[in-house]
C-alpha cells in the first residue's frame, strides 16, 4: 500500500456531505420512492451489470451536472445517445428487435408518459450546521419533449413530504414556491443557487462530471485546458475592438483619400502655376502691345513739347535778332547815305544831328541797363552765375532756364510731398498719443493687459446681457510668460495672440451671447471691430498639462488659479498649442510637430512655416497676456513722451519745409520774370554806350575838322562792310527761321496728333488701364535713350519683338494646358463625383486651386486629426486593452498552475517525489504569431508621423482583418483561447532536491498502472481545485462529494489504494459505483456505507447493506465466478 507523508487533514465529516438520494419515476426504478442514504459516508454502491447502478449516477448528473455537458452511463459503455432523460422519464428497460421492419424497439415501464419523475438529494455540512437539498421535476410536455422545474432549498426536504400530488404540468412552479422551495425552469439559475452555496468554481461540476468515467488522462494538456480552467469569452472584447477599428478603417479611408487627392492636385498646381505665368506673360505683353500706342502719344508729348519750346524760343531769337538787322541794316544805310552826301558835300549839319543821337542812344542805354540789372537781380535769385557780356553768354543763361524751372517744380512737389508727409505723420502721432493716453488711462483703472477696444467690447456684452465682467474673461486674462521665461515672450504672444484675444464664454451663456452678436453690430472706439469667442464646454477627458514635454510651450506658462475656465483652457492649450521652444535651428529643422523659436520662427506641420517681425508684433506695448499691466502701463508712458517729442520735431520739420516751399516759389517767380528777355539786345545797354562814345569821338573830330574826308570814307567803307555783313547774317537767319518754322509745326502735328489720341482713350476710360504700363515700356527702352526723332521707329521695331515672343508663349501656353488638363483628367478619373462642380478645362483651374487649399487647410488636418484620435485613443488603447486582458489572463493561468502545484506537492506521488504542473510556452506558429501582431500593433504609439502612424494602421489591419474573417474563426478561437498558450507537463519533482526526475506529456508511454496514477493524482488536483479546497483547514463550509464508477476496475490494488488514500486526504465523499466482484473488496477500508442495488422483473431497487452482509454478497459472488468457471 502506497503511503503518503503528509497527514490527513481533513475529518471523514468535514464540508457539504451527500446525506441521502431519493428518485421517483427515474429509469428502471418505478412506481415509488427509492432512497439511498449515504448519510456523508463514502459509499460503495454495488451491483451486477444492468442492475441500475449508472441509471441512479445519472440520477446523481442530472441533479448536479449542467445539461449538454453531463455523460450519462459512459463508465457502463453506453453511447452518448443511447439514454437520455427521456428515456430515463419513460422507464426504457429492453430493446427488441420488429421482424417485420428489421428495426429495434425500445420498451418502457411508462410508456404512455403521464407521470412525472423527481429526483432529490440531500447534503448537510456538520462543520457549519448548514444544509440544503437540490431536486428536479420532470415531466413531457405535449409535444413530447421533456420540461424540467429545478428546486433547491437551504434545509432538508423529500419527495413524499414536499414533491407529492403534483398533478397539472403548468402549476408545478407556483405550487412548489407556495410550499416554500425555490422553483425555477432554468438551470442557470438554479446551478447559481447551488455555487453560492458551496463557492464551487465554475467548472467544478464538469470535472464532477468527468471524474464519473476518468480512468486515465490522454491529453494532459486538453484535462487541463477543459477541467482545471476556465475559458473566457473574449467576443465582446474583440466586437468593440473591431467596432473601433471599423471607424478607424473609415477614418483611414478618408484621409487615404484626401492625401490621393492632395497628391493628385499637386501637379495640376504646379502646372496650373506654369500656365498661369505664361498666361500672365502673354497678357503682360500684350498689354504692352495695347498700352504701345498710349505710350507713344504721351511719350511724343513728353519729347516734341520740349523740343517745340526750344524751337520756339530760338525761333523768336531768331525772329528778334532779324528784326535787330532790319533796324541796324536801316540805320546803316541812312548813314550810308548821309556819309555819301557829306563825302560830296561836307558841311556842318552832322555836328547838330550828333547830340541828338547821342540822347537817343543814352535812352537806349539807361532802359537796357535797367533791364540789365533786374535780369541779373533774377539770375542770382536763381542761383545761375553769369556774366552778361555778349549774347552767347546770354543765350547759355537762358537755355538753362527750363531744366532749372524743371528742377525747381519737382522740387516744390517733392518738398509739397515732404510737407504733406510730415503733416500726415503729425496728425497719425498725435492720433496715436490720443488713443496710447486712453488706452493708459483705461490700464489705470485695472490690472489686465487687454486692449482698451476689447474691454469694451466686453462691458457692452456684459451690460446689454447682465453678465458679470469676470464670467466672461479673455483667454490673456488666465494665462501669462513665466518670469524665468522672458526671452520666449515675443515668440510665444505671436503663437497665442489668437487664442489670447478670445472671448472665453461658458455654455451656459451661450445661447445669450449667440443671439447678441447675431443681432448687434461690433462697435468699439467709433469703429468697427471683429471678435472671436469660444465656446467653453465641459472637457474631462483631453488632454492636460502633465501630458506635456518639458520644452513645450505650455510649460512656459503661469495659468491663473482657481478661475472655472482654467480646465478647459489647459486642454485647449495642450491640444493645440503644444508648440516645442527649440534652442537651435537644427532642433528646430529636425523636429516632428509643432515647433518655435525665440525669433518667431514658427513651424505648425511639416509644411507651413512663418517668420514675424513686423514692429507690432516684437513690440512689447502689444503684448496681452497676464494679469499685471505695470511693465505695459511703463512702457506705453514711455511711448507717449516719444511720440509728445516726435510732435515737437515734426512741427520743426514742417516749418523747414514751409520756408523750402517759399524759396522756390521766389526762384520759380524770378525765372517768369527773367524769360520776359527774349534776345540780349534787350540788355546789351555797352553797345549803346560804345555808339556814344563813338558819336562824341565823331563830334570832337568834326570840330576838330582833321583829315575830315579821309575820316568820312574810312566810315563810309565801315559802313558798307557791316551792312554786308548784316545781310549775310540776315539771310543765314531766314534760312534758319524757316528751319525752325518747319520743325515747330511738325512738333505741333505730332503733339496735336497724340492729344487727341489720349483724350479719345481718356474717354473711352482705357488710358487709366495703359498709364501703369508705362514705366515697363520705359525699361524696355531704356537703352539707347530714345528722342523724338528715334521714339517712332523704335516702338515700331519693339512691337514686331513682343509680336514674335507673344507667337512662341501661345505655343508654350498650349503645351501647358495640355499638361494642366492631362492632370485635372487624372484627378476627375480617380475621384467622378467632383466632376458636378468640376472639369478638365484650365477654366476651371481657380475652383481645383480652391479645391487643393480645402483639403490642405482644412479636409487633410481633419482627416488625419481624426484618424489619429480613432487610432492612437480608441483603436491602438483598445488592442492594448485587449492585450492587456489576455496577458492578465495568462498571468492568471499561471499564478492557478502554481496554487494548483501547492495541492500537489502535497501529494505523494512517489517515494519521496511528487508531481508538478508546468505551464510552458506553446510552440505553435498560430499563436506566437498572434503574439507578436498584437505586440507589433501598440510598439511605437508614441512616435507620432504620419510614416509611423501609417506603417501601425498596416499592422493593425492585417490582425483585425483575419480576427473579423468568419473563415478564420478556428483561428481565432485558437489564438484567444490563453489557455492553449501553454503547453502543459506534469513533472516528477525529488521532494529534497528539488530536481525534475521525469517529465509527462499527456501519458503517453506509460503503463496502465502508471496512467491511472497519474489520472489520480491530476484528478485530485483539479477537484481541489475546482472545488477550492484547503485540506489542512479543520473546517470547510465547500462541497466535498465525489462520484467514481468503475475506477478502480482495471487498476491493481496497489495504485487504488493510493487513489483512495489522495481523495480521503481532502475530506472527499466518495460514491464508489463498482460491479458485483471481488475487486470492490479494496475500498472497503475507505467506505462506511453499502448500497446493493438489484434488478428484478425488469424494475431496480436499493437496498442497504452492513460491511459483515457486503462481504456474504462478495463472496458469493467470487464462489459463482469461480463454479462458472469449473463448469466451463
Amino acid at each position: 500500500m502506497i503511503q503518503s507523508n503528509l497527514p490527513f487533514g481533513s475529518s471523514a465529516t468535514t464540508g457539504f456531505r451527500l446525506q441521502k438520494i431519493e428518485v421517483l419515476n427515474w429509469g428502471t426504478f418505478d412506481g415509488q420512492i427509492y432512497r439511498a442514504s449515504p448519510g456523508g459516508d463514502s459509499t460503495l454502491l454495488i451491483g451486477k451489470n444492468g442492475s441500475g447502478k449508472s441509471t441512479l449516477v445519472d440520477a446523481l448528473l442530472t441533479l448536479l451536472v449542467r445539461p449538454g455537458v453531463r455523460n450519462f452511463n459512459v463508465a457502463a459503455g453506453a453511447k452518448k445517445r443511447e439514454r437520455d432523460e427521456k428515456s430515463y422519464l419513460l422507464g426504457a428497460y429492453d430493446r427488441s428487435s420488429d421482424d417485420d421492419s428489421q428495426s429495434i424497439r425500445v420498451k418502457h415501464l411508462r410508456p404512455k408518459g403521464d407521470s412525472y419523475s423527481v429526483l432529490l438529494a440531500f447534503f448537510h455540512n456538520a462543520d457549519i450546521e448548514k444544509s440544503f437539498t437540490v431536486a428536479q421535476v420532470l415531466y413531457l410536455a405535449s409535444d413530447q419533449s421533456v420540461e424540467k422545474v429545478y428546486c433547491f432549498t437551504d434545509d432538508e426536504r423529500s419527495i413524499q413530504t414536499d414533491f407529492g400530488e403534483l398533478q397539472a404540468a403548468e402549476s408545478i412552479l407556483k405550487i412548489l414556491k407556495q410550499r416554500g422551495v425555490r422553483a425555477t425552469r432554468t438551470f442557470q439559475e438554479y446551478e447559481g443557487w447551488f455555487n453560492k452555496a458551496t463557492h464551487v468554481k465554475s467548472k467544478a461540476m464538469e470535472v464532477f462530471n468527468q471524474t464519473v468515467a476518468v480512468k486515465d488522462i490522454q491529453k494532459l494538456n486538453d484535462f487541463i485546458r477543459s477541467h482545471m480552467l476556465e475559458a473566457h469569452d473574449w467576443s465582446d472584447k474583440v466586437e468593440r475592438l473591431l467596432g473601433h477599428f471599423m471607424q478607424l478603417n473609415e477614418a483611414h479611408d478618408c484621409l487615404v483619400r484626401a492625401r490621393q487627392q492632395r497628391d493628385l492636385l499637386e501637379p495640376v498646381a504646379r502646372f496650373g502655376e506654369e500656365y498661369r505665368i505664361i498666361e500672365n506673360s502673354i497678357r503682360r505683353i500684350e498689354n504692352l502691345q495695347n498700352a504701345a500706342p498710349a505710350y507713344e502719344a504721351q511719350r511724343a508729348i513728353d519729347l516734341f513739347t520740349p523740343l517745340m519750346e526750344k524751337e520756339e524760343r530760338e525761333l523768336k531769337e531768331v525772329r528778334s535778332r532779324l528784326v535787330s538787322i532790319a533796324d541796324e541794316t536801316a540805320r546803316l544805310r541812312s548813314n550810308h547815305r548821309w556819309l555819301l552826301n557829306q563825302i560830296d558835300n561836307v558841311g556842318g549839319d552832322r555836328l547838330k544831328l550828333i547830340p541828338a543821337l547821342i540822347g537817343l542812344e543814352e535812352v537806349e542805354s539807361r532802359n537796357k541797363h535797367s533791364a540789365f540789372v533786374s535780369f541779373q537781380d533774377s539770375l542770382a535769385t536763381i542761383g545761375i552765375e553769369s556774366e552778361m557780356s555778349n549774347a552767347e553768354a546770354f543765350v547759355k543763361a537762358i537755355s538753362e532756364f527750363p531744366e532749372r524751372k524743371s528742377s525747381l517744380e519737382s522740387e516744390s512737389e517733392q518738398v509739397a510731398r515732404i510737407r504733406s508727409d510730415l503733416a500726415h505723420r503729425q496728425i497719425t502721432a498725435r492720433s496715436l498719443l490720443v488713443d496710447l493716453r486712453a488706452e493708459l488711462t483705461g490700464l489705470e483703472r485695472r490690472r489686465d493687459n487687454m486692449p482698451e477696444w476689447c474691454v469694451q467690447m466686453r462691458k457692452s456684452i456684459s451690460d446689454a446681457l447682465g453678465i458679470a465682467i469676470g464670467e466672461i474673461p479673455f483667454a490673456a486674462e488666465l494665462m501669462q510668460v513665466r518670469a524665468d521665461e522672458r526671452d520666449w515672450e515675443s515668440s510665444i504672444e505671436k503663437v497665442l495672440h489668437g487664442l489670447a484675444l478670445s472671448l472665453l464664454v461658458p455654455d451656459r451663456f451661450y445661447p445669450l451671447i449667440a443671439s447678441h452678436m447675431e443681432r448687434t453690430r461690433l462697435i468699439a472706439q467709433g469703429h468697427g471691430q471683429r471678435l472671436v469667442y469660444q465656446r467653453v464646454t465641459d472637457r474631462r477627458h483631453g488632454r492636460t498639462g502633465g501630458m506635456n514635454s518639458p520644452q513645450s510651450l505650455v510649460e512656459k506658462l503661469d495659468l491663473r488659479d482657481r478661475h472655472p475656465l482654467l480646465p478647459w483652457l489647459k486642454i485647449e492649450l495642450s491640444e493645440h498649442f503644444d508648440f516645442r521652444c527649440c534652442e537651435s535651428i537644427d532642433e528646430f529643422r529636425s523636429f516632428e510637430g509643432q515647433a518655435m523659436t525665440q525669433n518667431r520662427h514658427v513651424k505648425y506641420g511639416k509644411r507651413r512655416h512663418e517668420k514675424d517681425d513686423r514692429d507690432r508684433v516684437v513690440d512689447p506695448r502689444n503684448f496681452v497676456l497676464g494679469w499685471d499691466n505695470r511693465d505695459k502701463k511703463r512702457r506705453l508712458a514711455e511711448e507717449i513722451q516719444r511720440l509728445s517729442t516726435a510732435d515737437s520735431v515734426l512741427t520743426g520739420e514742417i516749418d523747414q519745409a514751409d520756408r523750402q516751399y517759399r524759396r522756390i516759389q521766389r526762384q520759380l517767380t524770378a525765372i517768369e520774370e527773367a524769360q520776359r528777355i527774349t534776345n540780349f539786345d534787350q540788355i546789351d545797354f555797352p553797345r549803346h554806350d560804345v555808339e556814344i562814345a563813338r558819336l562824341k569821338e565823331e563830334q570832337q573830330a568834326i570840330e576838330s575838322q582833321s583829315n575830315e574826308l579821309q575820316t568820312l570814307k574810312r566810315h563810309l567803307q565801315e559802313t558798307e562792310a557791316l551792312i554786308t555783313d548784316l545781310e549775310l547774317e540776315k539771310d543765314e537767319l531766314i534760312g534758319d527761321e524757316r528751319e525752325r518754322k518747319n520743325s515747330i509745326d511738325s512738333a505741333q502735328k505730332a503733339i496735336a496728333n497724340a492729344e487727341r489720341c489720349l483724350d479719345r482713350w481718356r474717354g473711352d476710360g482705357s488710358l487709366a488701364q495703359f498709364l501703369p504700363l508705362y514705366e515697363e515700356i520705359d525699361e524696355v527702352l531704356r537703352e539707347p535713350p530714345v528722342t523724338a526723332f528715334s521714339l517712332f521707329e523704335r516702338l515700331k521695331a519693339q512691337i514686331a519683338n513682343w509680336h514674335q515672343v507673344i507667337e512662341q508663349q501661345r505655343k508654350n501656353l498650349t503645351e501647358s494646358q495640355n499638361r494642366l488638363t492631362t492632370a485635372m483628367s487624372k484627378f476627375l478619373g480617380v475621384c467622378p463625383e467632383k466632376t458636378d462642380d468640376l472639369s478638365a478645362s484650365s477654366v476651371y483651374l481657380d475652383a481645383f486651386l480652391d479645391l487643393r487649399q480645402q483639403i490642405l487647410e482644412d479636409d487633410l488636418p481633419r482627416h488625419e486629426q481624426r484618424f489619429k484620435e480613432r487610432l492612437n485613443q480608441k483603436v491602438i488603447e483598445e488592442i492594448g486593452l485587449f492585450r492587456n486582458s489576455l496577458e492578465q489572463e495568462r498571468r492568471g493561468i499561471e499564478g492557478k498552475i502554481e496554487l494548483l502545484n501547492v495541492s500537489l506537492k502535497k501529494l505523494e506521488y512517489r517515494s519521496g517525489t511528487h508531481i508538478e504542473l508546468q505551464p510552458r510556452p506553446m510552440r505553435d506558429s498560430e499563436i506566437s504569431d498572434f503574439q507578436s501582431q498584437l505586440r507589433e500593433c501598440i510598439e511605437g504609439s508614441f512616435e507620432d508621423t504620419a510614416e509611423a502612424n501609417e506603417a501601425r494602421f498596416l499592422r493593425i489591419k492585417k490582425l483585425i482583418v483575419r480576427l473579423r474573417d468568419e473563415e478564420s474563426k478556428r483561428w481565432r478561437d485558437k489564438v484567444t483561447d490563453v489557455r492553449r498558450w501553454f503547453d502543459f507537463v506534469a513533472a516528477v519533482i525529488d521532494q529534497d532536491s528539488g530536481k525534475t526526475v521525469s517529465v509527462y506529456q499527456d501519458s503517453s508511454g506509460q503503463s496502465g498502472g502508471e496512467k491511472a496514477k497519474l489520472a489520480f493524482t491530476i484528478l485530485v488536483a483539479a477537484i481541489a481545485y475546482q472545488y477550492d479546497l484547503e485540506p489542512d483547514l479543520p473546517v470547510s463550509d465547500r462541497f466535498h462529494f465525489v462520484v467514481v464508477d468503475e475506477m478502480f476496475s482495471k487498476v491493481d490494488d496497489q495504485h487504488a489504494e493510493y487513489a483512495l488514500n489522495l481523495f480521503r486526504q481532502f475530506g472527499l465523499q466518495l460514491l464508489i459505483v463498482a460491479p458485483l466482484d471481488a475487486k470492490a473488496r479494496v475500498t472497503q477500508p475507505y467506505v462506511g456505507r453499502y448500497l446493493h442495488v438489484v434488478k428484478k422483473e425488469n424494475r431496480s431497487a436499493i437496498y442497504e447493506m452492513t460491511a459483515t452482509e457486503f462481504d456474504e454478497v462478495a463472496e458469493a459472488s467470487q464462489s459463482y465466478s469461480k463454479d462458472g468457471a469449473a463448469m466451463s
